[in-house]
């Protein structure tokens, strides 16, 4: 336990203090990732890929704080059963705009780009886009869900 603590602490301090952007948030985070590493640990559970489960719990907790600070911002409840199919959730918004900042390094196409730029930076809705873009609703979804993937696959990959 005290190894692993020694050696992910500053790395899961300067993680969460690039996604807080604020000292005591990514202390708070950092506190959080570990509890959920040690609790995690107290179930005898075969670890085999050690880093892995790390970043992953790390990553769980930002997700759960993201969405604690959206439900307090916007003093709305957030519900996960309200999650559907491709519609984006507050959540997925805010980490979104998040990768916007290294979009390039992705791989994704022209329209995949312009589409995900577009739905995450400027707010257009699926019509909206499809408008500007003189394309289909289907197509401009489709552009949405293939560049999601490609985030998807370079984050958690």
């Amino acid at each position: 336990m005290d190894a692993v603590y020694d050696e992910y602490y500053d790395k899961i301090y300067y993680w969460a203090l690039k996604k807080t952007k604020h000292k005591e948030d990514a202390e708070d985070l950092t506190n959080n990732v570990f509890l959920a590493i040690f609790e995690y640990f107290n179930k005898d559970i075969d670890i085999k890929l050690l880093d892995n489960l790390i970043w992953k719990i790390a990553y769980n907790c930002w997700c759960n704080k993201a969405k604690k600070y959206i439900k307090e911002k916007n003093n709305v409840s957030y519900d996960d059963s309200n999650d559907v199919g491709y519609e984006d959730n507050l959540l997925d918004k805010v980490i979104y705009k998040e990768i916007l900042d290294n979009i390039n390094d992705i791989g994704l196409t022209k329209n995949e780009l312009l589409t995900f730029k577009l739905y995450y930076y400027n707010d257009f809705s699926i019509k909206e886009i499809s408008n500007k873009l003189n394309s289909s609703e289907s197509n401009i979804k489709y552009y949405l869900y293939s560049a999601r993937n490609k985030v998807k696959e370079k984050y958690n990959g």
